[in-house]
């Protein structure tokens, strides 16, 4: 239901509701998909909901790909360290009020092509998020997310991926400042049975803004190895 992604949506939502609405998502799809293969593919700290479906829908899942994923301390790592003040109560309310001051002051064209400016975003990409996400109320929600992950994404459930990390393929990145190499190392030790891959192409944590298309090849490789066929 694009949860925080939605300016009019002024609520925010726990780690927990955030599972609990992915769980409820992916039984709709096994509904809906009845006796299908279901492959699940996740970013970031999206790996760590993919992680929970998995626990507790374990027989209705056949694969997980995890690019560069979240899924443990997110709150110790660089970037952790670095943003955490930003999650705090009154500095994202005051990100939020600055935010809906510059929509209030700016032409949304002009917003729009500062934007386009960015070296992080594609044209696209821009347009998404100064239309759908560039709202205090959406900033707001954000940070107060970002805030309960960061509290609540713990220590690596090492016994669940020793158990069933043969469902996964993972991707780590080589300077990842999320998801640092010695998560990749780490993850690497307690996975035998599944995939763990860190990246070659140079590829960043926030593919999203400006690689998607490099990641879609590589994401298409990879199911063309699990899937035994040519995809075209």
């Amino acid at each position: 239901d694009n949860r925080g992604l939605v300016h009019r949506n002024q609520k925010t939502h726990s780690l927990d509701e955030q599972v609990e609405n992915m769980v409820c998502v992916f039984d709709k799809v096994c509904e809906e998909y009845e006796g299908k293969k279901v492959f699940l593919c996740a970013h970031s700290v999206g790996c760590y909901f993919a992680q929970q479906i998995c626990e507790q829908r374990e027989e209705r899942v056949q694969r997980v790909f995890s690019l560069f994923p979240a899924i443990e301390s997110i709150g110790l790592t660089p970037r952790g360290r670095q943003l955490w003040f930003m999650f705090q109560p009154g500095v994202r309310h005051t990100v939020a009020a600055v935010v809906d001051m510059i929509r209030w002051i700016f032409p949304i064209r002009v917003i729009h092509k500062m934007a386009n400016l960015s070296q992080n975003l594609n044209a696209d990409n821009s347009h998404l998020v100064v239309d759908k996400m560039l709202h205090g109320s959406c900033v707001n929600s954000v940070l107060s997310m970002a805030a309960d992950e960061i509290r609540k994404i713990g220590t690596l459930n090492e016994d669940f991926y020793k158990q069933w990390g043969h469902k996964f393929v993972m991707y780590y990145g080589r300077n990842d400042n999320w998801v640092p190499i010695e998560c990749f190392k780490k993850m690497k030790r307690v996975n035998t049975g599944g995939k763990v891959v860190l990246c070659e192409n140079n590829i960043s944590h926030a593919f999203v803004t400006s690689q998607s298309e490099e990641m879609a090849l590589v994401m298409t490789e990879m199911l063309k190895d699990e899937l035994h066929c040519e995809l075209g």
